[in-house]
């Protein structure tokens, strides 16, 4: 154990004298881990280096940072020498390492401290997933513990917000902007964001997993709505306007045929008088509507749900005769007519009114005629395309 000790705070030291920015654990075994960011030459590098012989270079495996993602090194793809040892190893990283894997010093100062400092002590690999870019302008944290999905992504050293997996509707550059001056600082706001907006994605994910969600396609953290079947010809459009109070700033559209819409809307309203604050919103929504379960589709996988979208003629949009356009809306307007078989995408049918002298709007409803059976239709363009 003395030894182990000795061992241990003569590689610290060595660490602390001439390689600043690195940490090492000796194990019980005998094997040593050495990581964080030094200056290696004239470049910054961020490393990992397991020596399972430590002091030798015996089977070594040095893992060095390369954009987002390690590159792993040993005696196979470097060349050292068997009598090296540590300091040998590390003193010659420089002509060891292939130009194009050393890192260019940022020419900006950090604002505050030392950034690579603030990174060494956020790297956390037991809660979350850090990586940092070529040339240390960009860092992201991502694959949270609690929060797989999420990642959150900053300019170094400014902190400038540069991608995030939250709803765009929440003004987190402004947030991060007002009270993170530091890196852990923006981590910590960014964790909490996630813990408040925990109750909005327990609700979306309920209606992802039980309903048959046509758009956002496919529906990711970033989104605030969904669209899926109430009945035939008959959807749902589900929006959290303000995703930290999901179900008070809840706003429930119906898109269909006239009439339906019409009768459903009175249903709607009476049944939003007694909801249950103890349910979520999936199960509020099948008692206002008095069903069992929201209409699902009867492909077994995703790679059946593809081939019957394409295949499908049902499916396809009466206008452009296409299923899913480029945004991933999908044909949800239905005629008045019940005996019309029209669907089409509401950006085609917006398109196809602009056409006609008959096409106007009033109260935010669109009139026209329908392209396939002539006769008067009416639909929402607001609600449809989020105007």
């Amino acid at each position: 154990m003395d030894t182990k000790k000795s061992s241990s705070e003569s590689l610290q030291q060595l660490l602390c004298d001439k390689y600043l920015g690195l940490l090492a654990d000796v194990k019980d075994d005998g094997s040593c881990i050495i990581r964080g960011t030094f200056m290696c030459g004239d470049n910054w590098l961020r490393l990992k280096l397991y020596l399972p012989h430590y002091p030798a270079l015996n089977n070594f495996e040095l893992y060095v940072m390369e954009k987002f993602e390690y590159k792993l090194y040993t005696a196979t793809n470097m060349t050292v020498q068997e009598d090296w040892m540590l300091e040998d190893f590390m003193d010659r990283l420089p002509q060891l390492l292939p130009p194009k894997e050393r890192i260019d010093v940022p020419k900006i100062t950090p604002p505050q401290g030392n950034i690579f400092a603030d990174i060494l002590a956020l790297h956390k690999p037991n809660e979350y997933r850090l990586q940092i870019n070529e040339g240390y302008t960009r860092i992201r944290f991502c694959e949270f513990v609690d929060f797989e999905k999420h990642y959150l992504e900053l300019g170094l050293p400014s902190l400038e917000l540069l991608d995030h997996s939250v709803p765009d509707c929440i003004p987190l550059g402004e947030m991060l902007e007002k009270s993170a001056h530091s890196l852990e600082e923006a981590l910590v706001l960014f964790l909490k964001v996630l813990e408040d907006l925990r109750p909005f994605y327990d609700n979306f994910m309920n209606i992802d997993e039980l309903c048959h969600v046509l758009q956002p396609s496919p529906a990711t953290t970033k989104h605030n709505s969904r669209v899926f079947p109430l009945k035939d010809r008959v959807y749902l459009k589900v929006t959290s306007l303000d995703p930290f109070a999901c179900l008070a700033s809840m706003e429930i559209k119906i898109i269909g045929p006239t009439d339906e819409v019409s009768r459903l809307r009175h249903v709607l309203s009476d049944g939003l008088g007694n909801w249950d604050s103890e349910m979520d919103m999936y199960k509020n929504l099948l008692r206002i509507f008095d069903l069992l379960f929201f209409p699902m589709p009867d492909w077994a996988d995703d790679q059946d749900q593809k081939m019957d979208e394409e295949d499908n003629q049902d499916l396809r949009c009466n206008i452009c005769f296409s299923y899913r356009l480029d945004k991933g809306e999908v044909p949800l307007v239905s005629c008045d007519n019940t005996k019309c078989v029209l669907k089409c995408h509401a950006a085609c049918l917006k398109e196809w009114f602009q056409t006609q002298l008959e096409g106007k709007t009033f109260l935010e409803v669109s009139f026209g005629l329908c392209p396939f059976c002539k006769a008067k239709l009416s639909t929402s363009f607001a609600a449809l395309l989020d105007e």
